[in-house]
């Protein structure tokens, strides 16, 4: 499990998103805030084990599929990297919360987009190449992009 570990900051806010993007978790309100706030929790809960790790093991490389470096996706947890992921998830956590309190009821898509939100900046602190990093980076702009316009009326547009 330990050698998953570097993967999980990206992984449980995908399984969040897709998750709320199911119709149960997509028409309750009440449902929609109870499965982002726990896995908002998760995701900061592995952040802090994930730094713990890295800051008494020293730097983890995990390479998703066993696929090296120029062809499959590689993950580096350096002491820098794990503490922006550890800042973010923290962050994340927060937004929910404070969000949840009722600044989510216009529009069904905040959760998820919040959690593609730190599925793409996760995966641009954590990754080892520039493409992945750039593929990230789009998620993380299409996400950003998105909830600007979330909800909104004729003067945001």
């Amino acid at each position: 499990m330990i050698q998953h570990l570097a993967s999980l900051p990206i992984l449980i806010p995908m399984l969040a998103a897709i998750l709320l993007l199911l119709p149960p978790c997509g028409k309750s309100i009440p449902i929609r805030r109870v499965v982002s706030i726990v896995m908002s929790i998760i995701t900061a809960c592995i952040s802090a084990v994930l730094l713990v790790h890295v800051y008494n093991s020293g730097p983890m490389v995990y390479a998703i599929g066993n696929w090296q470096a120029p062809y499959g996706i590689v993950l580096v947890a350096d002491l820098l990297s794990v503490l922006l992921v550890a800042l973010t998830s923290f962050l994340a956590l927060a937004v929910v919360l404070y969000s949840s309190v009722g600044d989510d009821e216009k529009g069904s898509f905040f959760h998820p987009l919040v959690h593609f939100l730190v599925l793409g900046v996760n995966g641009a602190f954590l990754t080892g190449d520039l493409f992945n990093l750039f593929v990230f980076f789009e998620v993380l702009l299409i996400a950003s992009y998105s909830l600007l316009m979330h909800a909104g009326d004729k003067h945001k547009t």
